[in-house]
């Protein structure tokens, strides 16, 4: 896992804004976000998740820590389903899907940011849904 102090956030909004966190956290793996949730010196601290950063608007400088979710992997499991980690870009998804034979999330294409945020958003287009198509997401409780 890296973390950095003092770190431009202008490459991970799509606004380009060059505003800059106290600390930012690259997580690549649930251990190391399980890892960094357990550090002493960041429990404290507020957080900011950040993925694909399209649907932020960053004013001013993070006081506290970016987490920075960047999960890759696309797994093709039986019956028809796919396992997705979050820092996957979805429009790159989209496609991946089409590719294999995964027909029914087209309308979603072009849709900025990433894969984690999806369901939250519960993104839809041109009469269809992720809810249509989505069965399940594993998470972390953070108090």
């Amino acid at each position: 896992m890296q973390i950095f102090e003092n770190y431009s956030l202008k490459a991970y909004n799509t606004f380009g804004i060059d505003c800059k966190a106290a600390f930012f956290a690259v997580i690549k793996s649930v251990s190391d976000l399980r890892n960094l949730l357990s550090e002493p010196e960041f429990l404290e601290l507020p957080k900011l998740f950040l993925g694909g950063g399209s649907n932020i608007l960053l004013c001013d400088d993070y006081k506290g820590l970016v987490v920075h979710i960047d999960l890759k992997g696309i797994t093709d499991l039986e019956n028809r389903l796919i396992k997705v980690q979050a820092g996957e870009n979805w429009h790159e998804f989209v496609i991946w899907s089409l590719n294999h034979g995964y027909n029914g999330i087209e309308n979603l294409s072009l849709i900025p940011g990433n894969v984690g945020a999806a369901p939250m958003q519960n993104i839809g287009a041109y009469g269809v849904e992720l809810k249509d198509v989505f069965v399940e997401l594993e998470a972390f409780h953070i108090a």
